[in-house]
């Protein structure tokens, strides 16, 4: 929704209050329905997550049922290529860190796999095809775990050499708040899953999370983009599991440019809303 505010006076003299000055929200990022099925893009998306709600009926909006002239250019029914109209976008889009935990839940599965497919990664090489919750998995992960049987612990359920990648779906609009998160904690997560497969058990004999956040930070093209409350809750992580804690060099290409951070308010909740 825009915001326009009306100018009262400007340092004591009134003569501007026929201006008005109009706020819009940024609306660029990536648009999914209620079930996390991808619609498309902004034409310049910063990867912002935003859930289509329903129509004036109560019906969910999806492929087959979008608001008019919802896109600029549409060129497929996957959302695949399709240009989001920004006009649009600021009507109808809920930008993902506003809604309930039940309704980011709901949308989670698709769409971390929405973006484990864009980072380059193919859900066929996991036993399931999908990226599954780790929310009470037994390894009481902080946000994701990967698994290959016959190897990694609390993994019976899988047969040798079956893999899963599991991430907990309620941390997207919570630790994860845009498709850049996400497609670097996959990078990590896929990472990890190459070592398993390269190294088998051999790969608890070193610095196993060590090398991940590595990976995640100086090689995977994600990280300079990724949200700074998110970055932050890494870097935590990062002080609490490199090998080498005097590693200054890396901490301090890990954080990146200070300015960032100035502006940086810490978490604020959001609206709660359940579509």
């Amino acid at each position: 929704m825009n915001i326009t505010y009306r100018i009262k006076e400007v340092d004591g003299d009134v003569g501007f209050q026929h201006v008005t000055l109009q706020i819009t929200p940024s609306v660029e990022g990536d648009y999914f329905d209620m079930k996390g099925n991808y619609l498309g893009s902004t034409k310049e998306s910063k990867k912002m997550i935003f859930i289509l709600g329903r129509d004036s009926l109560q019906n969910s909006y999806s492929s087959i049922n979008l608001p008019e002239n919802f896109y600029d250019k549409q060129v497929s029914f996957n959302g695949k290529g399709n240009v989001v109209n920004l006009r649009a976008a600021a009507k109808y889009g809920n930008v993902i860190t506003d809604l309930s935990l039940q309704t980011r839940v709901n949308v989670a599965e698709k769409i971390y796999n929405h973006y484990y497919t864009e980072a380059g990664y193919d859900l066929s090489k996991l036993k399931c095809k999908t990226i599954t919750d780790a929310t009470n998995d037994p390894s009481n992960t902080g946000y994701a775990v990967t698994k290959l049987g016959g190897v990694s612990p609390n993994s019976e359920y899988l047969k040798e050499n079956e893999a899963d990648i599991r991430i907990v779906y309620g941390h997207i609009g919570l630790n994860f708040d845009t498709g850049y998160d996400i497609m670097s904690v996959c990078g990590h997560e896929h990472f990890h899953l190459m070592e398993l497969l390269k190294l088998k058990k051999k790969i608890y004999d070193g610095y196993a999370e060590d090398r991940a956040y590595r990976y995640q930070v100086l090689i995977d093209r994600n990280w300079g983009f990724v949200s700074i409350g998110f970055k932050k809750k890494i870097l935590e992580n990062i002080q609490e599991n490199v090998g080498d804690t005097n590693d200054k060099a890396f901490y301090l290409k890990a954080r990146g440019d200070e300015k960032q951070y100035e502006k940086y308010e810490g978490w604020k909740p959001g609206k709660n809303i359940t579509l």
